[in-house]
């Protein structure tokens, strides 16, 4: 595995010069994270993901070429684009770079599978990320990923799914699969496989004898088909592809089926459900995975799949939810404001009106108890535009004047006493001792 830190640029051309191989077939969007607002629309063009980094950089003008581009490479085919990417984003953390925004993006048009990032070395404190002996710290970080961590953690893992209460190995082979390793039967072991390299053996013996110990927990039984019975009647059960956005408006497909009620059950209840189907056919029957009571069940003992797919469900789940982001607060960090006050100056400054600006940001403004906000409806944040606009051109608030009345909220911007107008001019009393006209002009 090799990585190596590639040049910088002042117009993040990392990202064009990624998209470019994307919309060549050339590579594929593994991974987009950190965006903000950005991830809540749909139809994405590179230059959105450019300008966000640029606004987010612009906080630092002392960095001149704050891009930060970076290629993991594997020997030939290896390692996988999924787990090259998880790779890239352990590798991000250990550089500081995890709350970063960054795209990861699947090289597949050379010998050796390799994963290009693009991120901004400034943070939303508007600091630079530490570049100390990076190119050394970069080869130290891999290493020790691709070494201790990992086998520290399948030992880990291993341990922990032993603990689950499983009837067959197969079973016990998909709460590791669905941890993201490969297993293969060999020689009455199971090869436990991840980023192309064989990490760990397992007795099938072993597996077997915890397989023997199965015991059906009644309790738990009931309680899951309460649950089901509950909310497959709440959210829609129908099955599809998970789907990834990528730039363009394209999509990819991600492996396995999901549905808006397994999404909902994974969330909030910790239930895993793995449909198994063959090629492009239909779904033939499911397991859960129950993380929170420890254990498999074949879904025949909770719901039948033919029940549980012709439920009427109505309401879908919104995948956002997954990624943890905030309910409305009542109040954001200096950071957040900071982003979204350059948000907002964009949208004023860089699109033919604010309106299109804001929509195309993902944005939109909301009268609240009488006050205009800015609202990111996908983050669930909302700011007081006054805040945001604090110290900024008369231009920027006769735009949002202009805008706000336009959508009937009685807007009324900040007395400035900068732009005040000195008593004594306007009283003229000055003047008029020497016998000048009065007047407002300075």
């Amino acid at each position: 595995m090799v990585v190596k830190i590639l040049s910088s640029s002042a117009t993040f051309s990392g990202v064009t010069y990624n998209t470019d191989k994307v919309e060549r077939d050339k590579g594929e969007l593994m991974l987009v994270r950190n965006f903000g607002s950005l991830q809540g629309l749909e139809k994405l063009r590179p230059e959105d993901y450019s300008n966000y980094l640029k606004m987010l950089s612009a906080q630092n003008p002392r960095v001149r070429k704050p891009q930060f581009h970076t290629a993991i490479s594997a020997k030939g085919t290896s390692s996988t684009k999924e787990a090259l990417t998880e790779i890239a984003v352990r590798w991000l953390e250990a550089m500081g770079y995890g709350q970063q925004p960054y795209l990861v993006v699947f090289h597949k048009d050379t010998d050796n599978h390799h994963v290009h990032v693009v991120s901004t070395r400034i943070g939303r404190d508007g600091k630079k990320i530490s570049s100390a002996f990076e190119r050394v710290r970069a080869v130290q970080q891999l290493n020790r990923i691709m070494g201790t961590d990992f086998r520290q953690n399948v030992a880990n893992d291993i341990s922990d799914a032993l603990g689950y209460r499983f009837s067959n190995s197969a079973q016990f082979m998909l709460i590791l699969e669905s941890r993201g390793y490969v297993l293969k039967t060999v020689n009455e072991q199971l090869e436990v496989v991840k980023f192309g390299q064989k990490l760990q053996n397992i007795p099938l013996k072993m597996v077997s004898q915890q397989a023997a110990q199965f015991t059906k927990d009644v309790q738990r039984q009931r309680q899951l088909k309460a649950i089901f019975q509950k909310y497959s009647s709440i959210y829609q059960t129908a099955l599809k592809n998970d789907k990834e956005p990528l730039a363009g408006g394209r999509s990819k497909v991600l492996s396995g089926l999901a549905s808006d009620l397994s999404r909902f059950l994974e969330i909030k209840f910790g239930l895993k459900l793995i449909f198994h189907s063959k090629d492009d056919q239909p779904a033939y029957g499911y397991s859960i995975i129950d993380h929170s009571g420890k254990a498999v069940w074949k879904g025949s003992e909770i719901m039948p799949l033919k029940e549980l797919l012709s439920r009427n469900g109505q309401h879908t789940f919104d995948q956002r939810s997954a990624l943890g982001l905030p309910e409305i607060p009542k109040c954001v960090s200096h950071e957040t404001s900071k982003l979204y006050a350059a948000l907002l100056k964009a949208a004023i400054r860089n699109y033919p009106d604010i309106g299109q600006g804001l929509t195309d940001l993902g944005l939109s403004f909301s009268n609240v108890d009488g006050r205009v906000v800015l609202s990111d409806p996908a983050a669930g944040i909302q700011v007081p535009v006054d805040e945001l606009l604090e110290g900024a051109d008369t231009a920027d608030w006769s735009a949002v004047e202009a805008y706000a009345a336009y959508k009937g909220y009685d807007y009324v911007p900040p007395v400035s006493i900068a732009e005040d107008i000195d008593d004594e001019q306007i009283n003229g009393r000055s003047r008029r001792r020497k016998k000048k006209a009065r007047t407002n002009t300075r």
